[in-house]
């Protein structure tokens, strides 16, 4: 029985610390069509780093701008993101149940100078289980409450 528990243990963490394989990333703006971002379109998109603490010490994290996915999908944005659009909430979904709110103008660059980002990557290496397929990362928060691991789903709609 200890053999089947620590065989069991090693092939877990053998999975947690491999790299993620890349899945598709499913886009919703309300009152349009869902979009399926596939990994080579998710990586094709622009792409930024963003830094953040973890512990105390600098974890960059680089990937596609968030951004970048949301106008595939139809969001409004720029100079035209005002007045009603501006209500809207972006909401990050996770494989592990969590959800993360963001407003629509946090991840314009009208409005926000530092990139929130899809990161792929961790300090130059691909994700890992634990953290992939993406991490959204806010670039600038002091802390990485709203960087949620494994991220499936993007949806826009509005907030109140």
């Amino acid at each position: 029985m200890r053999i089947l528990l620590a065989v069991t243990a090693a092939i877990a963490a053998a999975v947690l610390a491999s790299p993620v394989s890349a899945q598709d990333l499913k886009v919703t703006v309300a009152g349009r069509d869902t979009v399926v971002l596939t990994p080579a379109e998710v990586k094709a998109l622009p792409r930024a780093r963003a830094t953040i603490q973890v512990k105390g010490q600098p974890v960059v994290y680089e990937g596609a701008i968030l951004h970048g996915a949301l106008l595939k999908a139809g969001v409004v944005s720029g100079e035209r993101l005002m007045g009603r659009y501006l209500n809207q909430v972006v909401i990050l979904r996770a494989a592990d149940g969590f959800s993360s709110i963001l407003s629509i103008a946090e991840t314009d660059p009208v409005y926000r100078a530092n990139p929130v980002i899809l990161a792929d990557t961790v300090n130059g290496q691909p994700l890992d289980a634990r953290e992939g397929p993406y991490r959204v990362v806010v670039d600038g928060d002091l802390r990485p409450s709203r960087s949620p691991r494994g991220v499936l789903a993007v949806e826009v709609k509005a907030g109140f």
